[in-house]
């Protein structure tokens, strides 16, 4: 007599086979869906006004306008209000995530006499990013605490004519007028920033992190000068942040223009195109946030 074996219940297996699957569908997305990682406040669109900023033409007025731009709204649950300070030579847009972990600004300086726009800047700092800035796709793991800035100014011709004994020297004048506009114009920022309306946290958070921004770069520079022969190149120059820990900084100047390019504890984007190519003013439309985004 053949005793038939005992039927298996074949739904404790059918559940294993889904768990399975959905566990392999959630690796699949994480190691190829890079691609559709969306941020909710993507660096594209904190740094409208200062990609829309045009120097020699953008007036104070069209600066000021930029935070009524519907394309640099953001919803009351992602972010406070963009707040706007001025001085008589400058205005800053500034603005925090609701969840406090980003903080960012953009600085227009104006030529005394013309009154157009002669320095921007966007600082942009974030406590837990996953992205990498400026490079879509790209997404980071662990999270990292990380600094973005990038400058485009119009360099005083006294600095640029004045006889250097190297090129690397000319370099480093020039970052170290960099250091000092930023500074001043800061300084006289938030000596404005008087009432509630005007963003004196962002202000200091920045005007911190960006003077320790430029003091371990010149102090990096001041040791040793040849470093300076790397700012023209992808990897540019490294340097120490006191808070956040290792940055690079990538340094052009172009004529009259000067281009630079800081990321702590993120990497570098890719080098803009050699001199024959766009123009800083067509790198910064190019970098502009696309619909939906």
């Amino acid at each position: 007599m053949v005793i038939p074996s005992p039927r298996r219940d074949p739904v404790p297996a059918r559940r294993a086979q889904r768990r399975l699957g959905l566990a392999a569908l959630l690796l699949l997305a994480a190691g190829s869906g890079c691609a559709y990682v969306r941020t909710d406040l993507p660096y594209a669109k904190l740094s409208l006004p200062y990609h829309r900023t045009q120097l020699k033409s953008s007036t104070s007025l069209e600066v000021l306008n930029l935070a009524r731009d519907p394309a640099y709204q953001f919803a009351p649950d992602r972010a406070d209000p963009v707040l706007l300070t001025q001085s008589d030579t400058a205005i800053a847009h500034s603005g925090r995530s609701a969840d406090g972990r980003k903080t960012w600004l953009t600085l227009v300086a104006f030529d005394e006499f013309r009154m157009t726009a002669a320095r921007k800047c966007f600082f942009c700092i974030d406590e837990r990013a996953t992205a990498v800035p400026d490079q879509r796709g790209r997404t980071l793991f662990p999270p990292r605490r990380g600094l973005v800035f990038d400058a485009e100014v119009l360099v005083d011709p006294e600095v640029l004519t004045l006889p250097y004994a190297t090129q690397e020297a000319r370099q480093i004048a020039v970052a170290k007028w960099l250091a000092e506009r930023f500074q001043s114009d800061m300084t006289l920022l938030r000596g404005n920033a008087r009432n509630a309306l005007q963003g004196n946290e962002q202000l200091t958070t920045a005007g911190l992190m960006v003077r320790q921004m430029f003091q371990g770069l010149l102090t990096e520079l001041a040791q040793s000068p040849g470093l300076a022969r790397n700012f023209a190149t992808a990897p540019g120059v490294a340097f120490p942040h006191a808070s956040l820990g290792p940055g690079r900084a990538r340094l052009f100047i172009e004529t009259d223009t000067a281009l630079l390019t800081v990321r702590v504890n993120f990497p570098l984007p890719p080098s803009p195109p050699a001199a024959g190519g766009p123009t800083a003013q067509d790198r910064g439309r190019q970098a502009e946030p696309r619909r939906g985004e």
